[in-house]
């Protein structure tokens, strides 16, 4: 009986370590996403003004370089925007979140809230994990 409920506990463990994982790659690829775009925006703002300000090791960058450096800098956004709809669509299907849900993690984000989980002492004891409840 004891064995049966210290593998339940592990399971349930597991399960809460992938929501809290799940959750990170959301919040992680929606701000890398986002900081990507911004980039962008930097970028094209300065050549379409012709007006680069960027320099490498005290050299102006090239108009070449600042373009190549936009359409990386644009393949890195879409990526970490298709990588947080995947985890949010694992969120939705896998962990029966819903809308209010991810508005609920969003602001715990930019509240400042750290998001992971608790543990108590007795996850350091014998490698047993158990939630803090």
């Amino acid at each position: 009986m004891n064995k049966k409920k210290n593998n339940n506990e592990e399971v349930i463990f597991g399960m809460k370590l992938r929501e809290a994982n799940k959750k990170n790659d959301y919040i992680r690829n929606i701000i890398n996403g986002r900081y990507f775009l911004a980039r962008c925006n930097m970028i094209a703002t300065q050549i379409q003004n012709n007006d680069i300000k960027e320099k490498i090791d005290g050299c102006i960058k090239t108009e070449e370089y600042m373009r190549s450096e936009y359409a990386m800098q644009k393949m890195q956004a879409i990526m970490s925007m298709r990588n947080a709809y995947f985890a949010k669509k694992d969120l939705f299907e896998d962990f029966k979140f819903n809308d209010k849900d991810i508005l609920s993690l969003e602001e715990d984000y930019y509240d400042g809230k750290v998001i992971r989980e608790d543990y108590d002492e007795l996850y350091k004891k014998d490698n047993k994990a158990k939630f803090v409840k």
